[in-house]
């Protein structure tokens, strides 16, 4: 197939006008394939390119997680920087998108349903309540670029915080100091499931992945040798529930329960 210019790269992925799309990527590659191929890669006019095929009736969701909070330092809702990939630190400086207001999982946001995210109140990192929940409801996408489902499929811990998992995970309480959009620091306390060192061995989602393929809520294509995958999340979440109800979530991860 003849080079497609990275502007016109997210005509290819399936989506429709109103998507909800959670974009995961590493851009790395676009940016070393665009220049190859006599293009300088522009994040702006990419995130643009996405946009613009979703319409304004769609929203577009970037993760900028950080887990500093964890640790004791203080999350500054405007400084706290992203951690997950160059694209999220870029889109927080766009005035089109804002950030919503979990100190750990964090993304940037633009388009129909900004508001309603970045009022979420979210105690929990992977809760029915939180974006993740969100995207459940609403059918999102999420549209993983050049990345294995491994290194970057959060989702699927709001599907075993929905089922329940208390054993190789577990949720726990971090407690510090929080200055929000408008400056005012308080202290405050939110959770994830974390991995218990006992029992959690490994991450590997190469088993649900084919799960999730098979059947038929997830694909992969390949477009400039790069992969792409994209998820349909509220048709996945039964899948990999069911993996981790009645297989021990044999698909997600190595534990010693299994």
């Amino acid at each position: 197939m003849a080079y497609i210019s990275y502007l016109d790269l997210p005509k290819y992925w399936g989506l429709e006008r109103g998507d909800r799309v959670l974009l995961t990527s590493d851009i790395m590659q676009l940016m070393f394939t665009a220049m190859r191929n006599g293009e300088r890669f522009d994040r702006d006019a990419f995130l643009d390119a996405i946009l613009g095929v979703i319409g304004e009736e769609g929203t577009l969701l970037i993760p900028t997680f950080n887990w500093d909070f964890c640790h004791g330092v203080a999350f500054d809702y405007h400084k706290t920087p992203c951690k997950t990939g160059a694209l999220g630190g870029f889109a927080l400086n766009r005035p089109d998108f804002r950030r919503t207001q979990h100190p750990l999982y964090s993304f940037a946001v633009a388009g129909k349903d900004q508001q309603l995210l970045c009022d979420m109140q979210n105690v929990s990192s992977f809760g029915v309540d939180s974006p993740f929940g969100y995207l459940e409801k609403n059918h999102g996408k999420n549209v993983i670029i050049g990345i294995h489902y491994t290194d970057c499929f959060t989702f699927v811990h709001h599907c075993e915080e929905v089922c329940g998992v208390d054993t190789y995970r577990f949720s726990k309480t971090f407690t510090g100091q929080y200055i929000d959009a408008d400056g005012q620091e308080s202290t405050r306390s939110y959770s994830m499931l974390v991995r218990s060192y006992e029992l959690y061995e490994a991450t590997d989602l190469t088993l649900i992945g084919e799960k999730m393929e098979r059947a038929g809520v997830a694909h992969m294509i390949i477009l400039n040798e790069i992969p792409y995958r994209i998820v349909d999340l509220t048709a996945a979440a039964p899948v990999i529930c069911d993996d981790i109800k009645n297989n021990a979530s044999r698909g997600i991860c190595k534990h010693k329960l299994q």
